[in-house]
């Protein structure tokens, strides 16, 4: 699972990690805001820290879940999934529950493993305790996109290429920082596009 994702390192060993999927997200918010003030020389509005660390924690249990399915005849196991961050603040260690057996064809354990991620990934949006107002289509599109972007990331790295840059229902808001613009599949663009 690791040699295939660009950023995390998983494992089903060892220690657990310092943070899990009920982390103190207003205090990663915090210090995520803090860090963005520093790096963009602004105070930096709290909506874009609480929509990335909403997508952040999605990203760890549903790359888990792709990587997982789509690495090997097996699924992960998202009970007491644990994390690290790394300078950014950005998650950069995974520690599954470890793998369960999963033998059946690949686009049949994805969607297992889609199945596996929204019943971990629709709890913890719904309870996100975020610093500034996220509706419950907001948080709802998080959780789709998260899986999408991951399904589509552990598909093109087992050798299924799909061209092309998804649509989104949700939005980072990175647009609201000082010389960003929205994601090539930003609501924001493509819904202009209609």
């Amino acid at each position: 699972m690791s040699r295939r994702h660009a950023w995390l390192v998983f494992t089903t060993g060892g220690p657990l990690l310092p943070h899990d999927l009920g982390t103190d997200a207003r205090s990663w918010q915090h210090d995520l805001v803090v860090l963005q003030s520093r790096w963009y020389d602004v105070d930096a509005p709290p909506q874009v820290a609480a929509a990335f660390v909403l997508q952040w924690l999605l990203q760890v249990p549903a790359h888990a879940a792709a990587y997982a399915a789509s690495s090997g005849p097996w699924r992960a196991d998202l009970a007491g999934i644990t994390f690290g961050l790394g300078p950014a603040l950005v998650p950069d260690r995974v520690r599954v529950g470890g793998l369960v057996a999963d033998d059946g064809p690949l686009g049949d354990r994805l969607d297992r493993a889609e199945a596996d991620y929204r019943a971990v990934a629709a709890p913890l949006a719904e309870r996100y305790a975020a610093v500034v107002r996220l509706g419950p289509h907001a948080r709802a599109a998080f959780v789709d996109d998260m899986w999408a972007a991951a399904r589509r990331e552990a598909e093109s790295a087992a050798g299924l290429f799909r061209p092309g840059v998804p649509p989104r229902a949700s939005c980072c808001l990175i647009y609201a920082l000082p010389g960003c613009v929205e994601c090539a599949g930003c609501p924001r663009v493509t819904e202009g596009r209609r």
